[in-house]
């Protein structure tokens, strides 16, 4: 007898949210950096905390029906990369990390804070009621950005290329 209880696959699984595969990147960046020089314990365990926690607070945010609380947990996210740059600014500033080394990682930290920032904006104008248009973009809301993609600004000054990011299935 063939088994007819074989869970349906969930749409829009955490691990095709593009935010959070960068979150975890950075989170094993920050392993690798921290692994490869000798740094004072206190940056070290900021860097590694901070980074892990991005990566958990994208997740906390999928994995939780309100909408108050996935907001909460998306700012925490980058409450938390901001944590992580500091960390990095002053693991530089003491010399223990490399401007070469906090180059590498710095295009990482600044795309996974776009990401972030995206998700924020998503729920910020989902709570307001505010659609986003369909297709070719449209109104006054999105604009083009030099590229010729639909780009809008966050509130935080980033401009996010919706197109490109994975918010429809939050």
């Amino acid at each position: 007898m063939e088994n007819t209880n074989i869970p349906t696959e969930k749409k829009g699984n955490i691990e095709d949210l593009v935010a959070w595969q960068k979150a975890k990147e950075l989170a094993v960046t920050a392993y690798k950096l921290v692994g490869s020089i000798n740094l004072d314990a206190i940056i070290k365990d900021k860097l590694i905390h901070s980074a892990l926690e991005v990566s958990y607070s994208v997740a906390r945010s999928y994995g939780v029906k309100q909408r108050a609380q996935s907001l909460e947990n998306l700012y925490e996210a980058r409450e938390c990369i901001f944590e992580f740059k500091t960390a990095m600014a002053i693991g530089v500033d003491l010399g223990y990390i490399t401007h070469e080394q906090s180059a590498e990682v710095q295009p990482l930290v600044d795309h996974t804070d776009k990401l972030v920032s995206g998700l924020i904006q998503y729920k910020e104008d989902a709570r307001k009621g505010k659609v986003r248009p369909k297709g070719n973009g449209g109104g006054n809301y999105r604009n083009r950005d030099n590229d010729g993609n639909n780009a809008a600004p966050d509130n935080f000054g980033n401009t996010i290329d919706y197109a490109s990011s994975p918010v429809s299935n939050f």
